[in-house]
Parts: structure tokens; C-alpha cells; sequence
């Protein structure tokens, strides 16, 4: 049996929303990561608990015990609400004089009996919660 994972993803043309895309498998899961990322903690009605607590650190001094609450906050949310990804690991690199912080994920996904290994990087600044993906890579295992 094949597993295939659809979504949608909006298309815009100008600026302007003028339809939607249809978007499979490894695209519709990093999707789905880095929106549960870029929505607050407490932002979606219903949910008070879906959402990531960066915002709340984005302008302190972040040491080691931030980046570990940072860290816990977000596999938690993962394991949770995205329960297609085994997480292998998440590095997070902060630039304090920038309030600025880069979150790298490792993570694998079964696709139609393939083993994929993915990694992804995304930041975000205290200006914007809006991520900005900087980097993505696929390995794929039989």
C-alpha cells in the first residue's frame, strides 16, 4: 500500500491570493512543520497549546536553558501535531545582537517504504514571525 500525504498551498500572483496548488508528500509535511512553527503560542482558538513559545524568548538573553525550553517546547509540538516525522534532532543557533534565531530540524519520514532523511532550516527575527527557509535536503533509504 502506498503512502502519499496531499495539501494544499496557496498561489499568489502580486501579492494576491488567486487560487491554491495542490502539494504532495515531502513538500505538504515541510509545510505543515513550518506553519506549526511560524503560528503562536496560543494564536489558533480552540488550541491553546498549538503554536511555538519563540516569541516569547525572541528579545531575552538567550542562554542555555532558553534554547533547551526553546528546543523541548518545539518537539513537543512536533510529536504532537505532526505525527508523520521521527525527530532525529534540532539545533538552534541564536544571534542575540540581531534578536535572531535559526532553528535547524533533522528529521526522517516513510514514504511508500522509503527511509527519507530531511533536513531543514528556518529563522526568525523579534521584527517578523514570518519564517524564512534557508535550506532544505532529502536522502532517501530503501
Amino acid at each position: 500500500m502506498a503512502i502519499s500525504y496531499k495539501d494544499i498551498s496557496p498561489k499568489y500572483k502580486q501579492g494576491n491570493l488567486v487560487g491554491y496548488n495542490e502539494v504532495n508528500d515531502l513538500v505538504a509535511i515541510e509545510n505543515s512543520i513550518l506553519n506549526l512553527f511560524t503560528i503562536e503560542l496560543g494564536e489558533v482558538p480552540g488550541k491553546p497549546w498549538l503554536g511555538n513559545p519563540i516569541s516569547l524568548y525572541i528579545f531575552d538573553n538567550i542562554g542555555f536553558f532558553e534554547e533547551r525550553a526553546i528546543e523541548t517546547a518545539l518537539r513537543n509540538v512536533l510529536e504532537k501535531y505532526e505525527p508523520r516525522v521521527q525527530l532525529i534532532s534540532i539545533k538552534i543557533n541564536v544571534q542575540d545582537e540581531y534578536n535572531y534565531i535559526n532553528i535547524t530540524l533533522d528529521y526522517i519520514v516513510f514514504i511508500n517504504s522509503n527511509e527519507i532523511f530531511q533536513n531543514t532550516s528556518f529563522s526568525l527575527a523579534h521584527n517578523s514571525m514570518t519564517s524564512i527557509q534557508t535550506r532544505t535536503g532529502t536522502t532517501t533509504f530503501n
